[in-house]
């Protein structure tokens, strides 16, 4: 009976979880979650997206993590950060201020902000697959964005990414979601066929636009990375 009462004991303690899962290894490193983590804050979920507002304190390692969606990031800061890869290998990459990328599912790396250098702060945008890709364009006005001053940096199957220094755009359809990334504070004005508004911006603040509808967008003196979701 004790034999029993113990087997089934086990059995329920199994079903509900109670024995910790046996950890993720890759080569020699135990993997831990890519987000959230320590240093990283969510400031944004929506169907297109979950946006972190994410720090490295310098010398503080992030741990081995793989990324387990697409994800694109916007860097804030200028300074230097140490790689590490699955096979133990590591690389000093300069990080720029205003750099704009998308990477892929399964990235898996450790960061580490250098010591001594400014301390990193990134906008990662998490990418999701639901809600509307396309908006038919429905008026008069050039599909898709663009702008005097703005630079196209990625085209791909995901996203469209630019970065946006200078001048306004003209009135253009908006066939897709868009995240902005503002990278100084001013105001970003909206205006289209919904009421103009003027939103007062700062360095990493993040702004969802949905798409299907006419707009117009100024922002003097404000680089903002502009993000097209498809």
């Amino acid at each position: 009976m004790a034999k029993r009462a113990s087997l089934a004991v086990l059995a329920a303690l199994a079903a509900f979880g109670a024995f910790p899962a046996k950890a993720e290894m890759v080569g020699k490193y135990t993997l831990v979650s890519a987000l959230p983590r320590p240093g990283a804050t969510k400031i944004f979920d929506n169907n297109r997206g979950t946006v972190w507002d994410v720090i490295y304190p310098p010398g503080m390692a992030t741990g081995m993590h793989r990324h387990p969606v697409d994800f694109v990031g916007v860097e804030l800061v200028e300074t230097l950060l140490k790689v590490t890869t699955p096979d133990g290998k590591e690389r000093i990459n300069p990080i720029h201020r205003g750099q704009i990328y998308m990477l892929p599912k399964g990235l898996t790396h450790i960061e580490e902000n250098v010591i001594g250098k400014p301390q990193r702060n990134s906008i990662l945008i998490e990418l999701k697959d639901a809600g509307p890709h396309d908006y038919a364009n429905t008026g008069k006005d050039a599909s898709g964005f663009t702008a005097d001053g703005a630079k196209k940096i990625t085209d791909n199957n995901r996203v469209t990414l630019w970065d946006w220094t200078t001048g306004p755009t003209k009135t253009f359809y908006q066939t897709h979601d868009m995240y902005l990334v503002p990278m100084d504070a001013g105001t970003l004005t909206v205006a289209g066929d919904e009421p103009s508004k003027a939103l007062p911006v700062a360095n990493g603040q993040v702004i969802f636009l949905p798409g299907g509808h006419a707009r117009s967008l100024q922002a003097p003196g404000v680089r903002i990375a502009v993000v097209e979701l498809k």
